[in-house]
């Protein structure tokens, strides 16, 4: 086969000397392999870290593949501070998300771009935010920023919206009663969303992509979130 690109998600030790290695690659989609012989002082395989892309070839026709051949395709990004907890957050948003063996190249592509956002001087809220939303709407879980959900009525900025995950958004007049002040947002902030403008309002940004992503992701809590929220606060994620 010819080599493929692909980043690593994830690695944990396997067996003696191996590694078992989470990859997602632009064709194939995510998959598990075992990269023999990467641990130890006579390993002599490239490094399988994060955040650098490289070509990849494997064997196996079985869910657990054999890494057979690995390169760099690039130079390594270098992923600092808030950059560096909001590639372990992607990373994990893709293992969570991501059926195996499910292509979707324009989630490669655009994990690229985030990737390389996240190491240069960009705003990770837009980016971050941006991501999140272009990862919903290629697994077929858009959010729609145009109109209510009820009554099919473009979206005003005067008037605010209850959002309800998997429906859409429903003016604040026609419902109420039970419903939590973390489900409602302002017209004029949605409407910046949809032109991809998150930093004036990035904590709604922020709380919007939560709910929207909660149904999606399984009742087990973002392992990044609970771990760097005891080292360090990420603003972003």
């Amino acid at each position: 086969m010819q080599p493929e690109l692909a980043f690593v998600l994830h690695t944990r030790p396997y067996r003696e000397t191996s590694l078992l290695v989470d990859l997602f690659t632009r064709s194939y989609g995510r998959f598990r392999a075992v990269s023999r012989g990467s641990r130890g002082a006579k390993a002599k395989t490239i490094r399988l870290n994060a955040y650098s892309q490289i070509l990849i070839s494997w064997s196996g026709k079985s869910n657990l593949k054999t890494l057979t051949q690995v390169e760099l395709s690039s130079a390594p990004l270098t992923l600092k501070g808030d950059g560096l907890f909001c590639g372990f957050y992607l990373n994990e948003l893709l293992i969570r998300l991501l059926a195996e063996n499910d292509p979707h190249e324009a989630v490669y592509d655009n994990y690229v771009n985030v990737l390389t956002q996240l190491a240069s001087d960009a705003s990770i809220t837009c980016s971050l935010r941006s991501f999140e939303i272009s990862l919903l709407q290629e697994l077929g879980y858009g959010i729609n920023l145009l109109t209510d959900a009820e009554s099919n009525e473009a979206i005003a900025p005067e008037k605010e919206y209850w959002f309800e995950p998997n429906v859409g958004f429903l003016l604040k007049k026609s419902h109420g009663g039970d419903k939590k002040l973390i489900n409602l947002f302002k017209g004029e902030d949605l409407l910046s969303f949809r032109e991809g403008i998150f930093y004036s309002s990035p904590l709604s940004a922020k709380r919007l992509l939560r709910l929207a992503l909660e149904p999606h992701i399984g009742e087990k809590p973002i392992l990044s979130r609970n771990l760097f929220s005891r080292i360090k606060k990420p603003k972003s994620i």
